[in-house]
């Protein structure tokens, strides 16, 4: 074989290599995301309506238990999910929990004008008396960004085991604003077994 013929297969190998590479360049620029408009951008909170409980470390096991406008059945740890509502953290005390702190929190999807019920009970309560605080918040769109608002709270007493009582009973208008002479503590129940009223 003359020089000639090395120097054509040299070309004709090199040019494939360079081929190969160029081919798996634009695979992995293809792989690549995108960069995410504004990173340093907080993410929006989820759902609108917020409704949380929490109580101290411990062994109890409290239950928040919620009721709005279009609910055919109250939400809470036997029904997780309705029309409005979502229960999203059911806390069971010290087991199974990573961590000492207790609460429960559930999310509505949009804000629906109507009357709205938030209950605690006290599910397995070994240490009484327990007090629960409670909070009713809202995601608001302000200046281009969603912040959250907080529309009422509430410190409620539990001083027996399956005890229910209500926190909060509250309406919204069209706007999602909180008429203020709608606020109570006025009992409604809302487990979906009978329980004993306060």
């Amino acid at each position: 074989m003359n020089d000639h013929g090395v120097s054509v297969i040299f070309r004709d190998l090199l040019l494939g290599v360079i081929g190969i590479l160029v081919l798996a360049f634009f695979i992995v620029l293809l792989q690549v995301s995108p960069k995410a408009k504004d990173q340093t951008a907080k993410a929006d909170p989820p759902g609108n309506l917020i409704a949380a409980i929490t109580w101290p470390a411990g062994n109890n096991d409290v239950d928040i238990w919620i009721d709005g406008p279009g609910e055919p059945v109250a939400i809470g740890y036997s029904n997780k999910s309705g029309v409005l509502w979502n229960l999203l953290r059911d806390d069971l005390g010290d087991f199974p929990d990573a961590t000492p702190f207790n609460y429960e929190n559930a999310y509505t999807r949009g804000v629906v004008p109507g009357d709205y019920t938030i209950n605690v009970h006290c599910y397995r309560c070994p240490i009484l008396p327990i007090m629960v605080d409670v909070e009713i918040s809202v995601n608001a769109p302000m200046q281009g960004k969603t912040s959250t608002i907080q529309i009422a709270s509430s410190h409620v007493e539990l001083r027996r085991a399956g005890q229910e009582r209500t926190a909060l009973r509250f309406t919204l208008d069209a706007n999602g604003n909180a008429d203020p002479a709608s606020f109570s503590t006025v009992y409604k129940p809302l487990r979906a077994m009978k329980v004993t009223p306060e």
